[in-house]
């Protein structure tokens, strides 16, 4: 070989930070409809972390993903400890560490999925010095999650009582809202279902996440028919608790089986839900005008015109029940959250089945597809109960 001859390096390939994000957020979507949306909450918050995450890099002249190694991605996730600091600190821009994991796992799922797809060699979230970098792990200890304790639940729904029978001795079969909270918060207080289950997410579309029906709901049986966790359909126990308060929504209200089992009576969103029914059947604008003008009420143009209300969504029923806490006097002062949440209702009803009637019992209930999970939301309990145990056990002993 003529020693002038030198071999050309290797050309590199070089794919850009966002190439393959496209790709990766529709095979992380639960459906992508004809004009390309996607549906999903974790889609949605892939969509609105990964892009933060690429403008962060490209800034700092980091453009390929060949250029992300475990050096530069530690230039990131310091970034993030910052942020906590500042948070811990009550500075602006701060973040919790439960927002900056987020954020982490998520760029993590995206490029461990450009490694499978050999975009890249391997994935540089994995190395040690990333991961050091990275603040503490906020603590997951079960006893720091909200349960609704008994004396909690037992207060808002005695409100709730009050509330729901003045507004019937008032109103009669106008007291709509006050009717329609109370069976609320009587579900989710003794069912153990979640919010997603049975109130709509606006996020996504799917059957079964856009509010439980009427026609879901067996009161003769005292289950609820509700799409899981699971992907699957699931038969949850109501319990004979929230029966009279359901019994007595449904007279008060006189749904169709089709309806949601909580609407909403947000007026703006009945307005458009009778205009927008009213247009698919290919009335003009101007006779959706004359039909409607004549209604003071939506919920009566709904029924004129044998539309479905729209059911209330998750983010409302967190609204409503912020609202319902305060009114009743609830004290959630040992809590973290000022409210009783949607989810601290479903732990609380898990716990009464636990201490009642042991794991087994609160894993069927909570529909728990692995007993682990279980153990871990009642940690706390079986942490107490070992404890006395151990008390026992040692009793003899100085």
């Amino acid at each position: 070989m003529d020693p002038r001859q030198t071999e050309m390096p290797e050309e590199r390939s070089e794919t850009a930070l966002a190439d393959p994000l496209e790709d990766f957020l529709d095979d992380k979507a639960t459906a992508i409809h004809e004009d390309g949306s996607r549906s999903g909450s974790y889609a949605a918050q892939l969509e609105r972390v990964l892009p933060t995450w690429v403008d962060w890099m490209e800034e700092r002249d980091i453009r390929y993903l060949e250029d992300v190694d475990e050096q530069t991605l530690a230039r990131w996730t310091k970034y993030l400890s910052r942020r906590v600091k500042a948070n811990d600190g009550d500075s602006n821009g701060g973040i919790t560490r439960a927002t900056a994991w987020t954020y982490f796992n998520t760029v993590r799922t995206y490029l461990g999925w450009c490694e499978t797809w050999r975009e890249i060699e391997e994935n540089p979230a994995d190395g040690p010095r990333v991961i050091d970098a990275m603040p503490d792990r906020p603590s997951r200890a079960s006893g720091n999650q909200q349960f609704w304790s008994p004396e909690q639940r037992q207060r808002l729904l005695r409100h709730l009582d009050e509330r729901a029978h003045e507004a019937i001795d008032a109103d009669g079969h106008d007291a709509l809202a006050p009717v329609r909270d109370r069976a609320l918060a009587y579900l989710i207080g003794y069912s153990g279902v979640r919010g997603a289950e049975v109130l709509s997410k606006s996020d996504d579309d799917r059957d079964g996440r856009n509010g439980a029906t009427w026609a879901d709901l067996n009161l003769e049986a005292g289950t609820i028919e509700v799409l899981g966790k699971s992907q699957n359909d699931e038969q949850a126990p109501l319990t004979d608790k929230p029966l009279p308060a359901i019994r007595r929504w449904r007279e008060v209200l006189d749904p169709n089986d089709d309806w949601p089992l909580f609407p909403t009576f947000h007026s703006p969103s009945l307005w458009n839900e009778s205009r927008d029914e009213l247009r698919n059947r290919g009335h003009s604008e101007d006779d959706i005008d004359d039909r409607l003008n004549s209604f003071d009420d939506p919920l009566a143009a709904i029924r004129e015109f044998d539309c479905t209300p729209p059911a209330l969504s998750t983010s409302g029923g967190r609204r409503l029940f912020k609202r319902l806490s305060d009114a009743a006097g609830v004290d959630t002062s040992d809590d973290p959250k000022d409210y009783l949440t949607l989810h601290g209702g479903r732990r609380g009803a898990g716990e009464m089945y636990y201490r009642e009637a042991g794991h087994s019992a609160a894993q069927r209930a909570l529909r728990h597809a692995d007993p682990s999970t279980t153990s871990e939301m009642y940690s706390h309990i079986e942490a107490s109960e070992l404890s006395d145990i151990g008390s026992d056990v040692f009793s003899d002993e100085g």
